[in-house]
C-alpha cells in the first residue's frame, strides 16, 4: 500500500486530521479548567456532552452512510468541523469566551466526528479492498498513534506559549488538510448497493442495532465496548483536571504524557501482526484488551513527587495505548470483515450509540461521585469496573477465533 497514490493521499490527510483531533480532544477540557474555573461535576458533563450525540445521530449516520457515497460525507464533516472550532479563538479574542458555548462546541464536534468515523469505516474497505484489511487498518493505526505522539505534545507547547484557545485554530487547520487529503484521491467510489425489493434484512434506523445484538460475534465485541465505554467514561471526563490540580502536573507535562501513549500506539501498530500470527485474532482481542485495562490501575496509584506521578502515569499511557491500540486494530478487522459493505455504516453507528450512551452515563456518574468521595478514589472505582469488560470476549465465539469469515446469507436472515 505505500505504492498505492490514493492510500498515501489518504493517509497524509488522516495524518494531519488526527494531530489536530488530538489538540482539541485534551486542549478543550483544559481550556474549560484553565478560561472558566471549571469545576469536576462541570467536566463530568463536558466529558458526557462529547459522547452525547453518538447515543443521539450515530443510527441515523450509519443509515445515510450506507445510502450513499462515504467520501462526501466525511469531507462535509472535515470542514463544517473546521468552522465550528475557529469560533473558540474568535470569541477568546473578542473576550467572550463562555464554558456554554464549549459545550456547544463539543458537541457539534462531536457530532461531526460521528458522522466522519462512521463512513471512515465504510470506505476504508473500499479504498484499500477486503484483501487488504488487516494491513490496511495496521496502516491507519499508525496514523492515529502519529497524531496521538505528536498531537497532545504540540498541544501541551501551544497552550503554555499562544494560550488554549489560540491552540484550537491548529485543529481547524488540520481539518481543512484533512479534506483536501480525502479530495485529492482519484479513484471513484462507487455508489452504494440498492437493497433488494423483496430482501429479508433488517430495515428502519434500528436495523444496524438489530444486527449486531444478533450477530455471534459483534454481539460480544458490543457488550465488551459498552461495558468499556461506562466505565472509561471517568478518564474522558476527569483525567486532565486529576493530572493538573490533584497531581500538580502541567499542561506540558500532560501533553507529553499523552504523546507517550502515542509513541506506544505506533508501537502497537508495527507489532499487532506478529501478535495476530502467535495468537489468532480472538487470542489477541482477549489478551490486547485484559493488559491495556490492567494499566489503568497506575493511575489513581500515581502519588508522591511530580517525577514519580509521572512516572506512574507514564507508564499507564504508553503500556495502555500499546495494547488498547492492538485490541481497537483487531476490533475493526473483525467487524469490517463480517459485515458486508452495504451494513458496514449501520453496524458502526450501532456500535456508536450503544458506546455513546454507556460513556454518557459514565461521565456524568464519575463528576458526581468524585465531588462526593474524592478523585482519586472515584478511578479506583471506575478502573476496577473497566476490568470486568475483558470477561465479555471471553465467551467462545471470540476466545477461539482463528480467523473472521463473513458470511453474507447470514444478514438475509
Amino acid at each position: 500500500m505505500w505504492h498505492d497514490p490514493d492510500v498515501l493521499r489518504f493517509l497524509a490527510g488522516r495524518v494531519a486530521g488526527e494531530v489536530g483531533s488530538r489538540i482539541t480532544r485534551e486542549g478543550l477540557p483544559i481550556v474549560a479548567i484553565l478560561a472558566t474555573g471549571a469545576s469536576a461535576q462541570q467536566l463530568g458533563v463536558l466529558g458526557a456532552l462529547s459522547m452525547l450525540p453518538a447515543l443521539l445521530i450515530a443510527q441515523v449516520v450509519g443509515h445515510v452512510a450506507d445510502r450513499q457515497r462515504r467520501r462526501p460525507v466525511m469531507v462535509a464533516s472535515e470542514l463544517i468541523r473546521a468552522a465550528v472550532l475557529a469560533t473558540i479563538p474568535l470569541a477568546a479574542l473578542l473576550h467572550r469566551l463562555t464554558l456554554l458555548q464549549i459545550a456547544v462546541v463539543t458537541v457539534l464536534v462531536a457530532m461531526l466526528q460521528i458522522a466522519y468515523r462512521v463512513a471512515d469505516r465504510g470506505y476504508l474497505p473500499f479504498l484499500v479492498g477486503r484483501d487488504r484489511l488487516e494491513p490496511g487498518n495496521q496502516l491507519m493505526g499508525g496514523a492515529d498513534a502519529v497524531g496521538e505522539a505528536a498531537g497532545p505534545a504540540l498541544m501541551g507547547v501551544l497552550i503554555q506559549t499562544v494560550g488554549g484557545p489560540a491552540a484550537i485554530v491548529f485543529d481547524a487547520v488540520a481539518r481543512v488538510l484533512s479534506a483536501v487529503g480525502l479530495l485529492a484521491v482519484r479513484r471513484s467510489e462507487p455508489p452504494p448497493v440498492p437493497a433488494a425489493p423483496r430482501s429479508t434484512e433488517p430495515a428502519g434506523l434500528g436495523a444496524g442495532l438489530a444486527v449486531v445484538r444478533r450477530h455471534p460475534q459483534l454481539k460480544w465485541l458490543a457488550y465488551n465496548r459498552v461495558t468499556e465505554s461506562f466505565f472509561s467514561g471517568c478518564f474522558t471526563a476527569l483525567y486532565e483536571l486529576f493530572a493538573l490540580t490533584t497531581l500538580h502536573l502541567t499542561p506540558l507535562d500532560l501533553g507529553f504524557l499523552i504523546t507517550a501513549g502515542g509513541v506506544g500506539s505506533l508501537v502497537a501498530s508495527l507489532w499487532v501482526a506478529r501478535w495476530r500470527r502467535r495468537l489468532g485474532l480472538g487470542g489477541v482481542l482477549v489478551t490486547t484488551f485484559a493488559l491495556g485495562a490492567a494499566t489503568h490501575f497506575l493511575v489513581p496509584l500515581a502519588q508522591g513527587p511530580v517525577l514519580a506521578t509521572f512516572g506512574f502515569l507514564f507508564i499507564a499511557q504508553f503500556g495502555g495505548d500499546l495494547f488498547l491500540t492492538m485490541f481497537e486494530i483487531e476490533a475493526v478487522v473483525l467487524e469490517q470483515t463480517v459485515t458486508p459493505d452495504h451494513w458496514l455504516g449501520r453496524v458502526e453507528g450501532a456500535l456508536q450509540m450503544l458506546n455513546g450512551g454507556a460513556g454518557v452515563v459514565g461521565a456524568v456518574l464519575s463528576g458526581s461521585i468524585a465531588v462526593a468521595i474524592g478523585m482519586r478514589e472515584t478511578f479506583w472505582i471506575f478502573t476496577a469496573g473497566g476490568m470486568l469488560a475483558a470477561a465479555w470476549l471471553l465467551h467462545p465465539s471470540i476466545r477461539r477465533m482463528g480467523e473472521a469469515v463473513l458470511n453474507p446469507a447470514w444478514f438475509q436472515r
